[in-house]
């Protein structure tokens, strides 16, 4: 009889050594837990000093692999994605200090950028003349009804930010993932299957024989 053996194969991973096994991108299960354990450490590739940092990795080639690897009639079914984008970059101690000033920099250009947008907009709107009629209406013309109208709307936009991006402190609300994570997400799964796409058309997938 046949040994069942399901692979739940990645949509991307990053390799943290230059060889890659085939538990570092796909989950396996079998009842056979030698068996299982076996597959688990076939290597499918190992990137070099000169490799390049990404590489697409097809499920034939991985069942192919396998049954070079192992004896006996095994049946083998993939539940997850067909293809496997595989980055690697070297370890670069340096790389930490780049990271907290890219973070840095990022968050400067985040902050005048969106300081920017709104400063923009307010002049689009003429929220300064709005804030003036609001302040005729309520304070009958009194100085200190502009000051409390540009607080009152500072604060509100302050608010309204923290809680459309879900988070506060370090700290999120609610479960739910935020807007930006979802646009991260998708923005991450549209450069896997462009990279797919791209190695497919230049036949430089690891595929089957």
């Amino acid at each position: 009889m046949a040994e069942m053996v399901y692979l739940q194969l990645a949509e991307s991973v990053l390799a943290e050594k230059r060889k890659v096994l085939i538990r570092d991108v796909s989950k396996v299960v079998s009842d056979n837990l030698d068996l299982k354990n076996k597959i688990e450490k076939i290597e499918l590739m190992n990137f070099s000093t000169s490799s390049k940092e990404q590489q697409v990795i097809s499920i034939l080639d991985i069942i192919e692999e396998i049954r070079k690897n192992c004896d006996g009639e095994l049946c083998i079914q993939n539940l997850g994605q067909p293809d496997v984008v595989v980055y690697y970059k070297a370890f670069d101690p340096s790389d930490r200090i780049k990271q907290k000033f890219k973070f840095i920099f990022l968050c400067l250009i985040a902050f005048f950028g969106a300081g920017f947008s709104i400063i923009s907009y307010n002049s689009d709107v003429n929220l300064v003349g709005q804030l003036d009629l609001l302040q005729n209406v309520f304070t009958g013309g009194s100085e200190s009804g502009a000051m409390i109208g540009g607080v009152a709307y500072s604060l509100g936009l302050f608010i309204g930010i923290i809680v459309f991006f879900n988070h506060g402190a370090n700290k999120k609300f609610t479960d739910d993932p935020t807007p930006l994570q979802v646009q991260m997400r998708q923005y991450e799964q549209e450069i896997n299957q462009t990279v797919i796409t791209d190695s497919v058309r230049k036949k430089d997938v690891r595929d089957a024989d």
